[in-house]
């Protein structure tokens, strides 16, 4: 009768695996989340104040979290930029986009640069991120990635239906919008709506006649600055 040839013996020691319960790993998820979710709100808030020289620890320090908490979640501060903004942008996109379809192009331009004013005016981040002044290059990218293609079907639009000057470029509009988003700064501590006068006297400029709209003018201009 055959036998079965002998079994060799392991070459080390099998060790049991220690499973984490279910209810563990989901717990630890929804703080994950609560972190994360805390962290955003926080930088959100800090960015929109003090621009994007923050850093990490500056953000664990107004969420009262750790820094290696804020790290889990986002190693890099690039990181929590593009995320942070990622939405902001798809809302500026969306504006530009429903400004275009608007029924009346000069209406629909004027109110996409009005809201694009009202957001930067609210958010130095954000401002400081269309203008170029991000550290991140990858983020920097991202929001020309997301936004330009509505900018130029905008200003084209605008153009074809010689709203603006024929002359004006897709490029332009960045221009003037570095051109509010530096007035939001200047102006902000003193009289934050005083961007609206100059967008009025800017956009009325661009026209070969006067616009044929209602444009306020807030504001008494640079004397209430002084």
């Amino acid at each position: 009768m055959e036998t079965a040839p002998p079994v060799s013996p392991a070459p080390y020691a099998l060790q049991p695996i220690a499973l984490v319960p279910a209810t563990s790993a989901r717990q630890t998820r929804r703080e994950a989340d609560r972190d994360r979710s805390r962290i955003l709100e926080t930088a959100r808030e800090v960015f929109a104040v003090y621009g994007l020289d923050v850093t990490l620890a500056d953000i664990a320090s107004f969420a009262g979290l750790s820094v290696q908490t804020v790290q889990r979640a986002f190693p890099s501060r690039d990181g929590l930029i593009e995320s942070l903004f990622d939405e902001a942008l798809t809302e500026l996109a969306d504006a530009a986009d429903t400004a275009t379809e608007h029924p009346d192009p000069l209406l629909g331009f004027l109110d996409f640069l009005s809201e694009s004013g009202r957001v930067q005016s609210r958010n130095s981040g954000l401002r400081m991120l269309l203008q170029g002044e991000s550290t991140s290059e990858r983020a920097a990218a991202t929001a020309e990635a997301r936004l330009l293609p509505a900018l130029n079907r905008l200003v084209e639009r605008a153009r074809a239906s010689e709203v603006v000057p024929s002359q004006m470029s897709p490029a332009d509009l960045p221009a003037l919008q570095f051109v509010m988003s530096n007035l939001n700064e200047y102006a902000e501590n003193v009289e934050p709506e005083l961007w609206q006068r100059y967008l009025a006297i800017l956009l009325d400029g661009l026209q070969s006649e006067p616009l044929d709209c209602d444009l306020a003018l807030p504001g008494s201009g640079p004397r209430a600055l002084n």
